[in-house]
């Protein structure tokens, strides 16, 4: 009798190897359909906030000819905004968009979110209406600045130096113990209402923090200006005349040249990663920051944290990077020393007493005995450079 065999089937290891991948390469693809920049859920997403968009619109459009037709005051919607003109006066408020350069102000009302509309609810977004196209402008978001007369263009706590766009003609009103140096009636520099001009011979900035300034948690810089690649002195710890050694070298300094920040606090090492190397290694040195061109401009911001022994660095509003410095090296030269003045555009350097001069243009210079947030930094740009921009574009 023929023995009977029983054959055996099943799924072999390689099979199944073979049917996982397919499996996961499907799941990949429909993962890819459904999510990412042009996934099934985000277009749905997009749509949805398109609809909700021209649905605004329309709604406030209803709104514009209700009031036109009846001119009943509950049709009334936004701020009136109004161009910063002479004949304006003080009662002007405008809308500048970042991005473009454009300001809105005559003829245009400004619709917030949460603004309420009849018939319809809430507003989702922020608008423009120019009443004088009839066009409604719908406003990036957090892509503009709201700015009008009476509104301070940066923080105010803490501010010891406030030199920006809305004050810059009066010197007088930047700040106790502050003095300018070296300008001269008819030598072609000084300051005007847009901007304040440093000669690179005898121009600078001179700050006396008052008694009861206390430096020792930190500071913050911003610095807008153009100029050439040149060295530029931005803030420093210096008496003008004083050529002991040593009390000039450990002083804090800083300059800017090319695309490179310089900072030095005392003779101590910086134990910094952006240390420049043996022979300079009281010095840090960010590179590629940025640079203070002749045609548009930058605008740097140097926050220094002493409580965290932290420098970081802000280049147009936009965090460059962050290091971390020696605790001794923070507190080894006069920062936190009232006696010796801050100088904007001048200090001393070298191996015996030296002086530099900045040959600048600034729009703004401000400095905080206070660490500011990169929000606030960031803000302080936006109101800035927008303000800047609406001077520039009234004086053309």
């Amino acid at each position: 009798m023929k023995e009977k065999t029983r054959k055996i089937e099943g799924i072999t290891l390689i099979a199944l190897v073979i049917t996982i991948i397919v499996l996961l390469i499907l799941a990949g693809v429909s993962i890819a359909m459904l999510t990412g920049q042009n996934g099934i859920l985000t277009q749905a997403q997009n749509a949805k906030e398109e609809t909700e968009i021209a649905s605004e619109r329309e709604a406030i459009q209803l709104t514009m000819i209700n009031k036109e037709m009846t001119n009943d005051e509950k049709y009334n919607i936004g701020e009136e905004l109004r161009d910063r003109t002479l004949a304006n006066g003080d009662n002007w408020k405008i809308v500048s968009v970042n991005d473009t350069g454009i300001v809105y102000g005559d003829n245009c009302y400004f619709v917030g979110k949460g603004t309420n509309l009849e018939n319809y609810g809430e507003t989702k977004y922020e608008w423009v209406i120019d009443y004088e196209t009839g066009e409604v402008i719908e406003l990036p978001e957090e892509g503009f600045v709201k700015l009008a007369y009476g509104e301070n263009l940066a923080v105010t706590d803490g501010i010891i130096l406030n030199a920006d766009p809305i004050n810059m003609g009066d010197s007088n009103s930047w700040g106790e113990g502050v003095t300018v140096y070296g300008v001269q009636e008819g030598d072609g520099y000084g300051w005007n209402e847009t901007e304040f001009k440093l000669d690179g011979v005898d121009d600078y900035i001179e700050v006396y923090p008052q008694a009861n300034v206390n430096i020792e948690n930190g500071l913050t810089f911003e610095f807008y200006a153009k100029g050439d690649n040149n060295d530029k002195s931005l803030l420093s710890k210096t008496i003008k005349g004083d050529t002991e050694s040593s009390t000039y070298t450990n002083k804090f300094r800083t300059y800017f040249v090319y695309q490179s920040f310089y900072c030095c606090m005392s003779n101590l090492p910086s134990e910094s990663v952006w240390s420049p190397g043996e022979s300079m290694r009281h010095w840090v040195r960010k590179e590629n920051v940025g640079t203070f061109n002749l045609e548009n401009g930058g605008y740097l911001t140097m926050v220094v944290d002493i409580e965290n022994s932290e420098i970081s660095l802000y280049w147009n509003g936009e965090f460059i990077d962050r290091t971390t410095c020696g605790k001794e090296w923070m507190l080894g030269g006069s920062l936190a020393d009232n006696q010796v003045p801050f100088t904007i555009g001048f200090r001393v350097g070298g191996a015996s007493y030296t002086e530099y001069y900045s040959n600048v243009d600034i729009y703004a210079c401000r400095l905080y005995n206070k660490v500011l947030t990169a929000d606030e930094v960031k803000a302080n740009y936006d109101k800035t450079v927008a303000y800047h921009n609406v001077l520039v574009q009234s004086k053309n």
